[in-house]
């Protein structure tokens, strides 16, 4: 909501609404700043246009009137920088996540992927170890293939909360 309450500004302040400008003017991740215009477009806030001499997209407020360009303040997007909903957290090491879900197959994802996988992961980790990490053929195989790709899974699960800025599934959207 507050994205939206800025961009707005920013379109009726009289700056092109481009991702680099949103980019600059905001401060916030590029990818962000284009998924959040999208969604505008998507729900029909915002006309999505092609400016053929820039080549780039070009966003366009539904309904607002330029005609009194209100400049846009450092304190306004200051404001809205400091707003707790828009604070992207600190970004996850991917070494500690591997290091974590090696350590603790299953829990260790606990670090960076969102709770459902974690309480997944664990319960298929817990159920799977009791069942096969017993058998002296099979135990150390297991537990070797469970260390190895819960390790995997804790990496990416923190490269993906680094690219979205919070807890999130391996799936695009």
């Amino acid at each position: 909501m507050e994205f939206q309450i800025a961009v707005i500004d920013l379109a009726a302040s009289g700056v092109p609404l481009t991702v680099a400008n949103v980019v600059a003017h905001l401060r916030i991740d590029p990818d962000r700043a284009e998924k959040m215009l999208d969604r505008m477009a998507r729900d029909g806030r915002v006309d999505v246009d092609v400016d053929e001499a820039l080549c780039t997209v070009v966003y366009r407020v539904r309904g607002l009137s330029t005609v009194t360009k209100r400049p846009l303040t450092h304190v306004d997007l200051h404001a809205w920088r400091m707003q707790p909903a828009h604070r992207v957290a600190s970004p996850k090491s991917v070494t500690l996540a591997v290091l974590l879900a090696a350590l603790f197959p299953g829990l260790g994802l606990a670090y960076a992927a969102p709770l459902r996988a974690v309480l997944i992961w664990s319960i298929v980790m817990l159920f799977s170890g009791k069942l096969v990490g017993g058998n002296l053929m099979l135990g150390p195989l297991f537990w070797t293939l469970s260390v190895i790709v819960s390790a995997l899974f804790g990496g990416l699960y923190a490269v993906r909360f680094n690219q979205e800025g919070h807890r999130a599934g391996l799936h695009r959207p």
